[in-house]
């Protein structure tokens, strides 16, 4: 959670997109968009023209569908719709990130900010599962999963917005995780420190492990370390597919005889069941994974 002065200022901040970085960092982003994940986004015609609470769901390591479907948005809108995505503390306190994700729309993931950004016309996108979600194993990448986090339906109660999803698969064959590590990081305090419930096992982290190890009976294998730990968090160019879904009136699904928590449990259920049918669609489309 952010501090009082923190959300002071980021009401302040709020909709300073930086769009000459934008525009710089587009051919890259087309680059990949095109040629690389070779996305595709249909259903703009289901984007009301009032504020709305999108939902998404996540999808491998370093959630390159969320960048995917920033620049599709950048692209499409150059700036005339008004729109912010929340993020992760990870990706707005790492110096890695830190560059890149406020100057693209990125505010924290906090229900106070969330509120005063949809109050003040702003629409949001919210990805409930966050990094639960996008580090799930592979095993698991075909079933949108939310672990009961019901933040988003509150917060569209609350603030009077309807519910946009926006579907992707894909995304999570960038990566092959194996594990979810949620023992490992709780063991290091990433849990504690960072609100990081996982620190994913990929195909890749073993083989870097492999080569530290290894590397203290033979010298090849530590010389390839580097290269080994720079490649877990290379994607693989899996083909993406986005589909952005009808508004769903949450107002209008409220019922007043029934408890808060009936209503939100209600509401959650048919958000993500909305969402799974249409998952399980578009996997359905898919002949071979990464290549689509």
């Amino acid at each position: 959670m952010v501090t009082t002065a923190q959300k002071r200022r980021l009401f302040r901040d709020l909709g300073r997109i930086d769009p000459e970085f934008a525009e710089k960092l587009a051919p890259f982003l087309e680059g990949l968009y095109r040629h690389y994940f070779r996305c595709e986004m249909t259903g703009w015609e289901n984007i009301p023209e009032r504020t709305v609470l999108f939902v998404g769901n996540h999808n491998g390591l370093l959630t390159f569908e969320v960048l995917m479907l920033f620049h599709a948005w950048w692209k499409r809108y150059k700036g005339s719709k008004r729109a912010l995505g929340l993020a992760h503390g990870i990706a707005l306190n790492n110096p890695f990130f830190r560059w890149l994700t406020p100057r693209i729309g990125a505010v924290p993931a906090d229900p106070e900010v969330a509120y005063e950004a949809l109050t003040r016309d702003y629409s949001l996108l919210v990805y409930p599962g966050g990094e639960k979600e996008s580090f799930r194993p592979f095993t698991e990448r075909k079933k949108i999963n939310f672990f009961e986090r019901k933040g988003f339906v509150k917060l569209a109660i609350r603030a009077k917005v309807p519910i946009v999803p926006i579907v992707s698969v894909g995304a999570h064959e960038s990566y092959v995780i194996l594990h979810r590590g949620e023992e490992i990081a709780e063991k290091l305090g990433l849990k504690e420190k960072f609100r990081l419930h996982g620190l994913p096992i990929t195909i890749r982290s073993l083989f870097f492990l492999w080569c530290v190890v290894s590397g203290v009976f033979t010298l090849f294998p530590l010389a390839v370390a580097p290269l080994a730990f720079i490649s877990i968090f290379v994607p693989m160019p899996s083909k993406m597919t986005f589909r952005i879904l009808p508004a769903i009136d949450v107002e209008s699904m409220w019922d007043p005889a029934q408890t808060d928590n009936d209503n939100n449990q209600r509401i959650y259920d048919h958000v993500l069941g909305v969402m799974q049918k249409v998952h399980d669609e578009e996997y359905a489309k898919r002949k071979w994974p990464v290549w689509g």
